[in-house]
C-alpha cells in the first residue's frame, strides 16, 4: 500500500467523527447557531435529532473536547456523578489541608583555635541547638461545592450528550444546582433525541423561557447524497448518473451514519479497501443480498429481545397472520410497525391499523397493546445497551423508533 493512499474506513467513518465526509449542512446554519449560543450564553442549549443523525458530530466539531467538558449521559445516575465527573474532567480535589510549624531555637558560639591571613582573629562557629513543633488539619468538602466555585464564570461549555439517559429526578437536581450558575454565563449543553428534547423544561419549569432549542433533524436526500459525493470523489471511484448512491439513500431512514456504512460496504463489495491507483467505476452489488446481510448486522439482537417479551410464566396467546403464520401479541406488534414501511413514529391509532391488515383474527384491544408498547419501551432502556431502538410516549399515545439501524432492520430483516 502507497503511504498516500487512504483507506475506505479513513473516509467512510462509522460511528466516529468523519472529516474527508463530514457535511455541516449549511442551508440550516446549525454550525452558526452553536457559535452563536457560544458568543451570547446565559441559557441552557439542546441540541435534539434522532439517534444517529449526527447531532454529536456537528457538537464535537465546533466545541471539541479540547475546548469543552463532555460528559456522557450514560455514566450519569445520580446527581454526584455528574459533579465528581466534572471534577475529574478538571482535576479538582475535595480535600483541604492546613499545617503549621513553630521552631524554638539557640545559639551556641564557639571560638576556633586557627587564623586567617586575610581575617584577623578567630573564626566563630554558630551552631543551632533546638526543637520544632507542627500541627496538619485536613478537612473534605463536598465535591458540588469544590466544582460550583471552579465552573462560575467558566467559558469552556459543559455538555453532557444523550442527556435523556439521566433519570428524570436527577435531571432535575441537576438543572437546578447549575441555573444560576447558566444565569451567571454558564455554557450548559444537553444533546438529546427529539421527543426529549424539552426535557429540562419538563424537570424544571423555572427554566422557561431559557432553554434554547437546535433541532438537527433528519437529513434530505442530497445532504446524504453529499457523503458518497465527496467519499467518492476523494477515493477516486466513479458513479455512473450517481446511480449507486442514490440507491443507498433511499434505505438510510435519512440517516448519516448508515450512509457512511453502506458506502464503506459498497466499496469492500467490489473489493477495494485501499484507494485504488486510478480511478475506477463502481459496479452495483446483488442488493437484496446486500442489504439482507447489513441488517444482520444492524439490530437482530435487539429485535430478539423485544419480540420475546419479558419472561413470565403462562404461555402467551398465538395469533393467525394473513401471510399464515402465527405469532403472540409481541410478535403481531412488531409485523404490524415492520408493514408501515417503517415509520419512525406511529400513533396507537397508526399501530392499530396496521395490526389490523396483518392479523387474519381479531385484533388485541387498546390496553393489550399498549400494555406490549410500554413493555417493549422499558426491555428497550433496561435490557439493551445503548439508546433504546424504541420508546413509547404515553402522553403522547406515540410510538418512536429511536434507532435507524432497527427501522432498517425491520424493513430488510423480517423479509
Amino acid at each position: 500500500m502507497n503511504p498516500s493512499q487512504l483507506r475506505v474506513s479513513q473516509v467512510f467513518v462509522v460511528g466516529g467523527l468523519p472529516t474527508i465526509t463530514y457535511n455541516p449542512r449549511a442551508t440550516l446554519n446549525l454550525e452558526e447557531e452553536l457559535r452563536d449560543y457560544l458568543d451570547e450564553g446565559h441559557r441552557v442549549l439542546s441540541v435534539s435529532g434522532p439517534t444517529k443523525t449526527g447531532k454529536t458530530v456537528l457538537v464535537r466539531n465546533v466545541m471539541p473536547e479540547s475546548d469543552a467538558i463532555w460528559l456522557s449521559g450514560g455514566s450519569i445516575k445520580t446527581v454526584d456523578d455528574f459533579w465528581e465527573t466534572i471534577a475529574d474532567k478538571l482535576g479538582l480535589f475535595t480535600g483541604v489541608e492546613y499545617t503549621s510549624d513553630n521552631k524554638d531555637e539557640d545559639w551556641n558560639a564557639r571560638s576556633g583555635g586557627f587564623s586567617l591571613k586575610v581575617l584577623k582573629g578567630a573564626i566563630e562557629r554558630k551552631e543551632v541547638v533546638g526543637s520544632s513543633q507542627g500541627s496538619k488539619v485536613t478537612r473534605s468538602r463536598h465535591v458540588s461545592t469544590v466544582v460550583r466555585e471552579a465552573i462560575n464564570g467558566l467559558t469552556d461549555p459543559i455538555i453532557v450528550d444523550d442527556f435523556h439517559y439521566v433519570p428524570a429526578d436527577v435531571q432535575l437536581d441537576i438543572v437546578r444546582a447549575i441555573k444560576d450558575l447558566v444565569f451567571n454565563g454558564l455554557r450548559f449543553v444537553v444533546i438529546a433525541v427529539p421527543h426529549r428534547a424539552y426535557d429540562v423544561v419538563r424537570v424544571e419549569k423555572e427554566m422557561t423561557g431559557r432553554v434554547q432549542q437546535i433541532e438537527v433533524g433528519f437529513w434530505s436526500p442530497d445532504e446524504l447524497l453529499g457523503i458518497p459525493r465527496k467519499g467518492f470523489d476523494a477515493l477516486g471511484f466513479i458513479d455512473r448518473e450517481e446511480a449507486l448512491m442514490q440507491r443507498l439513500a433511499d434505505e438510510t431512514f435519512a440517516s448519516p451514519h448508515l450512509m457512511q456504512d453502506f458506502c464503506l460496504q459498497l466499496c469492500k463489495s467490489n473489493g477495494y479497501r485501499v484507494q485504488p491507483d486510478s480511478a475506477v467505476e463502481l459496479e452495483a452489488p446483488g442488493w437484496e443480498e446486500f442489504f439482507r446481510k447489513r441488517s444482520k448486522m444492524a439490530s437482530k439482537t435487539a429485535f430478539d429481545v423485544l419480540v420475546r417479551g419479558p419472561r413470565q410464566r403462562t404461555i402467551r396467546q398465538s395469533r393467525k397472520l394473513k401471510n399464515g403464520s402465527e405469532k403472540d401479541i409481541y410478535g403481531v406488534i412488531l409485523e404490524a410497525i415492520a408493514k408501515t414501511g417503517p415509520r419512525v413514529s406511529l400513533t396507537y391509532e397508526d399501530i392499530r391499523t396496521s395490526i389490523r391488515e396483518v392479523l387474519a383474527s381479531d385484533i388485541p384491544q387498546r390496553h393489550q397493546v399498549v400494555r406490549v408498547l410500554e413493555a417493549m419501551s422499558k426491555i428497550a432502556k433496561k435490557d439493551l445497551e445503548g439508546e433504546p431502538v424504541v420508546d413509547y410516549d404515553k402522553d403522547l399515545a406515540t410510538l418512536y423508533i429511536s434507532d435507524p439501524y432497527f427501522a432498517f432492520f425491520l424493513r430488510w430483516g423480517m423479509r
